[in-house]
């Protein structure tokens, strides 16, 4: 809790070098700085108010969602349900945002994970959670795009791990309020594909309905949107666009920017954003312990004062060590650069293993893997879950950070889950059958284990 100052309302204090607050918030602007003369009594006991948001102390100074909490970590409490709370953040805050929906497919968090991966970034998360409860109730995924002016743009996924029917309204919440909306359509055969876009039709139809712009574009190469687009579109205030086939990531991010581009960032301004998929996000800072040092030049010590000289000597030019001791500059680790099958197979020796999995808590990327049964991918979904509910209930618990482990137990099976040290966001899933491995041993021997560098 922070304690601050309040002034008189006659004498707001503002610098002259400030610069203009963002007035997405509704915030005040400050007048012109008065200089008055105070009363000594009032200078010996000033009064005080407590600020109890740390929105109304530091700011947050963007009008997205959430609060951040860390460097890929944005939370949100709300009272009602998740989709209404959502609408209600979107309409009071108004971001500028692109959501990604699938259809027939299950390629918007892959476009994500490729966007973050050609950066060397993570995805991000969105927590949603009521307050006081520390299970979240629906996680976003997105990653933020930078525009030509600096600023961000985020980019979401309507692939939310929430039931069937919130993740229809949830979807429908993200795709209304988007100033891009962009369909990423599966190869599916036209009843189908009629089918699934009838509901969202019906929802441009009866409204509210923000978007003015929704993207088709199809994924696979035997797909005819004309028609389908056309009649989305009917009847309806939004304009309905169709791309040409891709078939690769960064050909969908190509179509998707170029699109935001005609519609909002007029190409080459400031509201324009890079088309290409290796350029489109900013790479995250080399934290300081892995930034690149030079070691000072050290002079040699004098061992007895040395007679002043006649004339000034020349100027040395300064020392610097040699090439060969300067340390080399230390990338970024990033997922997927790190051979892991030795550790797997290591991993997959212990007593009792029938399957393990290394993967990415984040973009749910499976490193490596071992053994058939459960699939790696259901591995890494439920870790990842696991994991994130672990962290969610210790801070509830107000046990504060930590780092997060798992070992759950059932009649027929142990879990064990634990980030590999040396690699953060990087975790290992194994699971053992109860009759022939031991849990305890099998956690031992995995901290044993050596991480590859």
């Amino acid at each position: 809790m922070r304690l601050m100052m309040n002034r008189s309302p006659q004498s707001p204090v503002r610098s002259p070098h400030a610069q203009p607050m963002p007035r997405g918030r509704d915030d005040p602007a400050w007048p012109d700085t008065q200089r008055m003369v105070r009363g000594r009594d009032d200078l010996l006991s000033p009064k005080t108010q407590i600020v109890a948001d740390r929105d109304d102390y530091l700011g947050q100074g963007r009008n997205d969602v959430g609060r951040r909490i860390g460097e890929d970590q944005v939370e949100l409490f709300v009272t009602g349900d998740v989709a209404h709370s959502l609408q209600q953040e979107f309409s009071l805050h108004q971001p500028e945002f692109i959501a990604l929906h699938d259809v027939g497919t299950s390629a918007s968090l892959r476009l994500l994970s490729s966007l973050a991966a050609a950066a060397g970034a993570r995805v991000q998360r969105l927590s949603i959670r009521r307050q006081g409860h520390g299970v979240a109730l629906a996680v976003l995924q997105f990653v933020e795009v930078a525009l030509k002016d600096g600023s961000a743009v985020r980019v979401y996924s309507t692939d939310v791990s929430v039931d069937a029917a919130q993740r229809a309204q949830i979807a429908r919440v993200l795709l209304a309020h988007s100033k891009l909306g962009v369909l990423l359509v599966g190869d599916l055969p036209p009843n189908a594909l009629a089918g699934q876009l009838a509901p969202l039709h019906e929802s441009l139809r009866r409204g509210p309905w923000p978007n003015r712009d929704l993207l088709l574009l199809p994924l696979g190469s035997s797909i005819a949107l004309a028609a389908p687009a056309a009649q989305l579109g009917a009847d309806t205030p939004v304009a309905v666009h169709v791309t040409p086939h891709a078939s690769k990531p960064k050909y969908a991010w190509n179509f998707i920017g170029g699109a935001w581009n005609r519609l909002h960032g007029r190409p080459g301004g400031e509201r324009a954003l890079s088309t290409e998929l290796n350029d489109a996000l900013p790479r995250p800072a080399v934290p300081p312990s892995q930034a690149p040092t030079e070691p000072m030049p050290l002079e040699p010590a004098a061992a007895s004062p040395a007679p002043a000289a006649p004339a000034a000597a020349a100027p040395q030019a300064p020392r610097s060590a040699p090439a060969e001791t300067r340390p080399m500059t230390m990338p970024m680790p990033v997922p997927g650069g790190t051979h892991w099958a030795g550790y797997i197979e290591r991993c997959a020796a212990i007593k009792g293993v029938v399957a393990c999995c290394v993967f990415d808590t984040h973009s749910l990327q499976v490193m490596a893997s071992a053994g058939s049964s459960p699939a790696p991918e259901r591995l890494a979904k439920q870790g990842a879950a696991l994991l994130a509910a672990t962290g969610e209930a210790a801070r509830g618990l107000g046990m504060g950070p930590v780092r997060t482990e798992a070992a759950i137990s059932t009649p027929s099976h142990h879990l064990i889950l634990r980030p590999v040290p040396g690699h953060p966001g990087v975790a290992v899933h194994l699971v053992l059958q109860a009759a022939t491995g031991n849990l305890t041993l099998a956690k031992l021997q995995l901290e044993r284990i050596e991480a590859p560098q």
